[in-house]
């Protein structure tokens, strides 16, 4: 006779969710859409959902981002939540203000303000493998104290371009005149009547810029060229930026959501389409590439050397391409210098160039960009005590963009190789949040511990990004953030694949790719005493009986 097993039964029904506690970090667009998926996925569920925001009101990037010109590059009806279109929207091409406006008003109607404590900021996450949950370490900034938390589930919403970084020039601490990032704008000085320097050929720079050179004098530092490009679905804005929706056009679409409906997938359709001039060397990317060339050329006035000086020669695309609306004709007006030559250093007076030349500056612009590494803003420890700002100072590697091997139970919602160029942006994030829960449900229904993606499976999904991102653009010989600045190094930036693609991926997750740990030695703990929910609380126990034409609700058992 054998002994006894020591396996003891649970007194539960099958998946019967446990408690769950899930931080999310950062309430931008996606802590406000994390927010309502939350509470239409767990309502009837043991689950607390809790957001720290580092910032005194939610908005994320459209709360920060506030410099002359900031606006939204793509129309406006394609950047907004999948499950609710904003009929109001005053334009195609909308700023700043009215983007916040709208992010606000949706936070306000699915109950952000419930879950979310601002001005609080995560400086430490550290995993518990003992107790399988992460120990937060939180900054109150209003009291200037730390407190902790701990969750089972820590989702990563904080942004990847989040963290804006002054440019690495000698001297730029010296500097006595009015000096400004493009991300913590100082609405409070006037550039009338000054002489302003703007370092950056970014997006932020490109929509600055034309902004800065009506008021007196600008001189443009721009290290590299980038392309300038036809708007962005301009079939939709027939007058490009001037282009206004009429109170009749905003008021027929409230009233007719199906035709509203028609025209906001028209929309998306066309970004979605966008990837396909990801292609190197397809014909796509080659009429791109001289129409580009073209509008480029006409816009700085025929002058042959602003033009062999701004015009890249490099596939279009490979650096973030911006429809750039009056910023070359800014560029070639009489009151603006451009150099593309390195500056030297920063003096107390304005900028050495590195042939000697000095501009006297009243101001400098510093729109500069972001720390494009991944790495996060905080210590992350995960598993054996490892800093995921460590693990990744060479090279961030994701699995899929939303975990890591080794951090168990933690979810980026656009970590490294996001896809941030490919079209449709927040429909992407609304996936990875979805993902993020579907790592929830399975946590909480099916005795598991913990998971995380086997290093294999990593090593695995970099191999195909990084064969992949050879025949797309973002490979090109270019200086660009989505590969942190360099010009040949890898790709961190955009995903390896369409919208479309991306989405379908992420909609049945890869348990297979996951090491996942139980909270009993025995995975199958869960099937508890071998009845269903259905069975527990008086359900329908012939849900799977039905007839061709007959009305399921109306069937016996139902």
């Amino acid at each position: 006779m054998g002994s006894k097993s020591t396996y003891q039964l649970s007194d539960q029904w099958l998946g019967k969710p446990r408690p769950v506690r899930v931080v999310v970090i950062g309430a931008g667009i996606g802590g406000i859409a994390a927010v309502k998926l939350f509470r239409e996925r767990f309502k009837d569920r043991p689950t607390t959902l809790v957001i720290y925001e580092k910032n005194h009101d939610v908005g994320g990037t459209w709360l920060e981002n506030r410099y002359p010109g900031c606006s939204c590059d793509i129309p406006a009806h394609g950047y907004t939540y999948s499950w609710e279109g904003n009929p109001s929207w005053s334009k195609p091409y909308v700023g700043a203000e009215e983007l916040f406006d709208y992010f606000k008003s949706r936070a306000q109607a699915y109950g952000v303000f419930d879950h979310v404590h601002l001005n609080h900021r995560v400086i430490e996450a550290k995993w518990n493998g003992l107790k399988g949950q992460w120990s937060l370490q939180i900054e109150d900034i209003t009291n200037s104290t730390i407190i902790s938390d701990e969750c089972d589930v820590l989702i990563n919403a904080g942004g990847f371009l989040n963290k804006w970084k002054w440019p690495n020039i000698d001297g730029i601490d010296t500097y006595k005149g009015f000096l400004v990032h493009s991300a913590a704008w100082n609405p409070d000085y006037s550039f009338e009547g000054k002489t302003v320097g703007i370092i950056g050929s970014g997006s932020s720079a490109i929509q600055i810029v034309p902004n800065i050179q009506k008021l007196k004098t600008m001189v443009s530092f721009n290290r590299s060229p980038t392309w300038i490009t036809p708007e962005f679905a301009a079939e939709f804005a027939p007058e490009g930026r001037a282009s206004l929706f009429t109170e009749e056009q905003k008021a027929q679409w409230a009233r007719s959501p199906n035709e509203f409906l028609k025209f906001r997938k028209e929309i998306e359709n066309s970004g979605n389409k966008f990837f396909s001039l990801q292609f190197k060397n397809s014909a796509l990317q080659e009429e791109l590439f001289e129409t580009s060339r073209a509008v480029m050329e006409k816009r700085l006035g025929g002058k042959k050397e602003l033009a062999s000086m701004m015009i890249p020669s490099f596939a279009v695309g490979c650096r973030r391409m911006t429809p750039g609306f009056g910023y070359l004709e800014a560029l070639a007006s009489d009151n603006a210098t451009v150099r593309s030559d390195p500056i030297s250093r920063i003096t107390p007076s304005g900028i050495k160039m590195a042939d000697g030349t000095q501009f006297a500056l009243d101001a400098i612009i510093c729109a500069t960009g972001f720390d494009n590494s991944y790495r996060p803003a905080f210590p992350v420890i995960g598993e054996n005590g490892k800093d995921l700002r460590e693990e990744w100072r060479d090279e961030p590697r994701s699995y899929l963009s939303v975990a890591v091997a080794g951090y168990p139970n933690y979810i980026m919602a656009t970590g490294p190789n996001f896809p941030l160029a490919n079209g449709s942006l927040i429909a992407c994030l609304e996936q990875t949040l979805r993902y993020a829960f579907d790592v929830v449900e399975k946590i909480q229904t099916q005795g598991v511990k913990c998971l995380s993606p086997t290093p294999e499976a990593v090593a695995e999904f970099q191999e195909h990004k990084d064969a992949m991102m050879e025949e797309l653009v973002w490979t090109s010989s270019c200086r660009s953030w989505y590969k942190n600045g360099t010009i040949n190094g890898k790709v961190w930036g955009p995903y390896c694949g369409s919208v479309p693609h991306f989405i379908e991926l992420l909609s049945q997750p890869r348990w297979e790719d996951f090491k996942i740990q139980y909270e009993s030695q025995n995975r199958f703990q869960y099937l508890g005493m071998g009845k269903t929910v259905r069975e527990v609380t008086g359900g329908d126990l012939s849900w799977y009986v039905t007839e061709p034409g007959a009305n399921q609700d109306n069937q016996a058992g139902g």
